[in-house]
């Protein structure tokens, strides 16, 4: 049986399309659509790339897919549109099966984690009229303890803080958790009026939700993109917002902290309340708001987790997986457990060296990169890294990535400011040997996906300032050697060079772009930037040498 999952939808609300094959429960292919659109998010885009690149990879046409699977079971005559979209885009429409928007979060990584058995929270903005939910999963079975009401949002309220900070809601909330760092939570009281914990839920102020205040002029979602979510009572309560562009100043800073804190104070509360309900203390997290890996830090110390689990695709590209997981469960199909995030394109060398003849491209051909990449690396080279199959998710974990040596500070506003052009608090993570992690970070366990933060060891922080952040944290890669054999090489290699087994690992892209898929977007990336060198497959291109 095939089973294609997609995410997204077709109003501009909709965004981070993506598209997964399964065949009897067990995972052929996914990607996200703005890898194919070139497009951040592919906003109000159904993944149409996406499935064309899934069923490529199988080998497949349409015609010999079973079910298309699907959240937003509440929208009026979705299943007819998507029946109609699909014999229009690909001239045969499957069977389509609808699922509630966060069951599909819940499932992508319950089913991912490997668990029996889950105490599963989903912290998320908004999908098929409700904000999140917490469940106790048992094999095929969701029992819903609570759902949070659409307006009792976690996501609406760090997208709130996001836009009075002055950045942009649904894409730059990973710039105020990092920010937050650099603060104190001075107004954690003022916060504790905006956002309540109460046992297994909690009550986000009303008052403070734009779009319900004013209803008589939104009488559906308006742009959050570009129209104002909260209320003037925010301002009232924290000061005056910032407006874009205008500069950070510690009051700003210290809000940012606060409010992240509160989130932590909030969600850990659930998952503390959860437990004593279920009694079950291995925890899945997923929904937008599980990408906030401070958070997830902050739950996996609560004592009654035992352990976490938080998978590669957290936000709403993560429902494809989710929606055919549970197809393919409901037919009675194992589903194995998601340990590695490659499921996407990968380019043959061959077809990397027909793109860079076609743009006269210099470059020589090695038999080996790593050898050749470790010496680039200690001789404090900018390293673009592009192997191998395309990660599913945010993430670049070493098939799409930057690479650099974390033993100098200044690395890190070096890639900032002449790579990235991104703002300078930024900062960057570590790809690590998951077998000598313990080594160098704090309560580690398996963290392959990079979206968990862990404690840097005070001990060894000052052999790898570039990865620390400026609260001693780092949200790190687990590398396995199974999983990506290149890929643990080249660290091993580099730790064989300098005693160190970690690297700057960032993705392979400019800042606001996508993660690149194809050889030609490496290309651009590469050029456009202040990248010293690029390795696509077994080729090396160098602006020096």
């Amino acid at each position: 049986m095939y089973v294609v999952g997609i995410s997204s939808g077709i109003k501009h609300g909709h965004h981070d399309g993506a598209a997964v094959l399964l065949r009897d429960g067990e995972l052929i292919a996914a990607a996200e659509e703005e890898r194919f659109t070139l497009a951040k998010h592919a906003r109000g885009e159904l993944p149409r790339g996406a499935i064309g690149f899934c069923l490529k990879q199988a080998g497949i046409t349409m015609r010999e897919v079973d079910w298309i699977c699907s959240p937003l079971k509440t929208y009026t005559n979705y299943a007819q549109r998507l029946t109609e979209y699909f014999k229009y885009q690909f001239g045969h429409s499957p069977k389509i099966e609808l699922y509630d928007h966060h069951l599909c979060h819940a499932a992508s990584s319950f089913y991912g984690s490997g668990f029996s058995e889950a105490t599963v929270a989903c912290f998320d903005f908004s999908g098929d009229s409700s904000a999140g939910l917490v469940a106790h999963a048992r094999g095929n079975d969701f029992r819903v303890l609570t759902r949070f009401a659409r307006h009792n949002s976690l996501g609406l309220y760090y997208g709130m803080l996001t836009q009075y900070l002055g950045y942009q809601m649904t894409n730059d909330e990973y710039k105020v958790m990092g920010l937050s760092s650099y603060g104190s939570p001075e107004y954690l009281g003022k916060f504790a009026k905006l956002l309540r914990p109460n046992g297994i839920n909690y009550e986000l102020d009303p008052e403070l939700d734009k779009r319900r205040r004013d209803a008589e002029m939104f009488t559906s979602d308006f742009s959050t993109r570009q129209e104002r979510i909260f209320t003037e009572k925010m301002e009232e309560i924290l000061g005056p917002r910032r407006l874009r562009g205008q500069p950070l100043d510690q009051r700003l800073t210290n809000i940012a902290a606060s409010g992240q804190k509160q989130l932590e104070i909030v969600t850990t509360e659930v998952i503390r309340s959860a437990i004593a309900e279920t009694g079950c203390g291995d925890v899945c997290i997923a929904g937008g708001v599980g990408l906030n890996c401070k958070m997830n830090m902050e739950i996996a110390a609560e004592p009654s987790v035992k352990r976490l689990y938080v998978p590669p695709v957290p936000h709403d590209a993560g429902v494809a997986l989710g929606a055919a997981m549970m197809k393919c469960a409901e037919a009675g199909h194992a589903i194995a457990p998601l340990t590695h995030a490659y499921w996407g394109p990968d380019y043959s060398n061959d077809t990397i060296r027909e793109t860079l003849d076609k743009i006269g491209a210099r470059f020589e051909l090695l038999d080996d990169p790593v050898s050749r990449c470790v010496t680039d690396l200690t001789d404090q080279k900018t390293v673009g890294w592009f192997q191998g199959r395309m990660e599913y998710g945010p993430r670049a974990l070493g098939n799409r990535s930057i690479l650099a040596d974390p033993r100098h500070a200044g690395m890190k506003d070096r890639i900032n400011l002449t790579i990235k052009y991104r703002e300078e608090f930024r900062p960057f993570c570590p790809s690590v040997l998951y077998e000598r992690q313990a080594e160098y970070f704090e309560d580690t366990f398996d963290a392959p996906f990079m979206v968990v933060t862990f404690p840097v060891n005070e001990k060894v922080a000052e052999t790898m300032p570039a990865v620390v952040h400026v609260d001693n944290t780092a949200r790190i890669q687990s590398v396995h050697a199974d999983s990506n054999p290149l890929y643990s090489r080249l660290i091993g290699e580099f730790a064989k060079a300098t005693s160190l087994p970690v690297l700057i690992n960032t993705s392979l892209n400019i800042n606001e772009q996508p993660t690149v898929n194809a050889p030609l977007e490496a290309l651009h990336t590469y050029f456009c930037s202040g990248l010293d060198v690029l390795y696509l497959g077994n080729y090396r291109l160098s602006k020096s040498s």
